[in-house]
């Protein structure tokens, strides 16, 4: 396994990966589609992004994280979105994503870290993961991405008053 950032021949194996998460309702995938295309391309403008691949011994991305900081917070940085395909998870490639994540958060001398995401239970292997790592579940926001379907946001302090390490 190794962590290494997007590249554009890394689109489709993007979408696939987003498409195999579940996560996107309606006309979502595209618009993620858009975001990643604009990221690759150069041109999405968001604020120290990142969008991170974890690939197999072949360098074919099985797993991706998109990033970025919070420009209206001080040091917060956002994991937009975490995704491994269904094949190679359970294999350490969300853990590897999770800690690369934190790593350049804290290279980036963010105090906090935040993970959204949704309310369906088919996400419990990832709230599990997260909470593995420190994270706490800190605000629910109903019906946020649809009726019945909430948003949850993860907070793990990972500089500062709780100590530097965040662990």
């Amino acid at each position: 396994m190794t962590i290494r950032n997007a590249r554009r021949g890394d689109l489709p194996a993007l979408i696939e990966i987003a498409d195999s998460t579940g996560m996107f309702l309606g006309g979502e995938l595209q618009s993620f589609v858009d975001v990643l295309t604009a990221h690759l391309d150069g041109a999405d403008g968001a604020a120290g992004a990142r969008l991170i691949v974890s690939c197999n011994a072949d360098d074919t991305p099985v797993g991706a994280t998109y990033s970025m900081s919070e420009t209206m917070s001080q040091r917060v940085a956002n994991l937009l979105f975490i995704g491994v395909l269904p094949a190679s998870r359970r294999g350490g490639h969300g853990a590897m994503l999770l800690d690369d994540f934190e790593a350049d958060a804290r290279a980036a001398d963010m105090r906090l870290a935040i993970i959204e995401t949704a309310s369906d239970a088919m996400f419990a292997a990832a709230w599990s993961l997260y909470r593995r790592h420190g994270y706490a579940e800190v605000a629910r926001v109903a019906d946020f991405y649809d009726d019945g379907l909430d948003k949850l946001i993860f907070r793990k302090r990972i500089s500062g008053a709780d100590g530097a390490s965040g662990r």
